[in-house]
């Protein structure tokens, strides 16, 4: 049971929740948890079977899928304010389809998504107002599709650059890193190696600065000019989202 004000309000304005009436509000607390992890904790593994979703209300966890060769991908960072795993108990998924290991220190709440289910479907109104809340976040991942599947891994490295970028002049920018360089590797689907070596090389080129965990730039067009993508088109494409998750709606085992 959740009884924290802060944590009620947290879940309160989040939109999976924020059509509920205080009772099924109040039901769903009733039968929700509070799960605190330390970094490298793992919350559940790929194939456990799954009947709980989350809300991260502090830190950050890693959503990644282990290959049969053994190798870990990161398919989502999932941030403070964020849910994961909804998606299975609309399409009835019986397992995780990846596993969830917590970055950094982490407090989240965990549902019982058949309780959240039931009170849906009592409560039209509230459905339809998180399926408008869904199909928005849903248009907003495409762009996610086309920068993992369609760019090379310096396109994707800049893409990411330039969407988390916060301006700190006319030409002048810094991104801050609130995750490690090898979860974003592979949330970019590059090779710790090749992710290593493009960052070698715009340091070497001065083009762009390190300062613990954050990439400052001088110059935004040189930066983008070194690769041949015309500045114009990198930031037509920048207007997206920031490149955060990929949504597991379609994710299967």
């Amino acid at each position: 049971m959740i009884t924290d004000a802060a944590i009620k309000n947290a879940v309160h304005s989040h939109h999976l929740f924020a059509a509920l009436g205080q009772g099924e509000l109040e039901q769903l607390l009733g039968s929700a948890a509070r799960i605190q992890l330390a970094p490298q904790e793992t919350l559940f593994r790929q194939g456990d079977v799954a009947k709980r979703f989350y809300l991260v209300i502090q830190g950050h966890l890693q959503l990644y899928r282990t290959s049969l060769q053994g190798q870990d991908k990161v398919i989502e960072v999932v941030r403070e304010g964020r849910t994961f795993a909804e998606a299975l108990m609309f399409s009835q998924q019986a397992s995780y389809p990846v596993s969830a290991q917590a970055v950094s220190e982490c407090i989240l709440v965990s549902f019982d998504s058949e309780i959240y289910l039931g009170l849906l479907k009592r409560n039209a109104d509230a459905c339809i107002a998180i399926m408008a809340a869904m199909s928005v976040r849903l248009r907003k991942d495409l762009n996610e599709v086309e920068l993992l599947s369609v760019q090379n891994a310096q396109s994707r490295l800049l893409l990411f650059l330039m969407r988390n970028l916060k301006r700190t002049g006319d030409n002048q920018g810094v991104v801050e890193l609130d995750i490690p360089k090898r979860v974003l590797a592979s949330r970019l689907s590059i090779q710790p190696e090749t992710f290593s070596r493009l960052m070698k090389k715009m340091l070497t080129e001065g083009l762009i600065r390190e300062c613990r965990s954050a990439i400052h730039i001088d110059d935004i067009g040189q930066l983008y000019a070194s690769a041949n993508i015309p500045l114009e088109d990198a930031q037509l494409q920048a207007t997206a989202m920031p490149c955060e998750r990929i949504n597991i709606l379609t994710l299967s085992n």
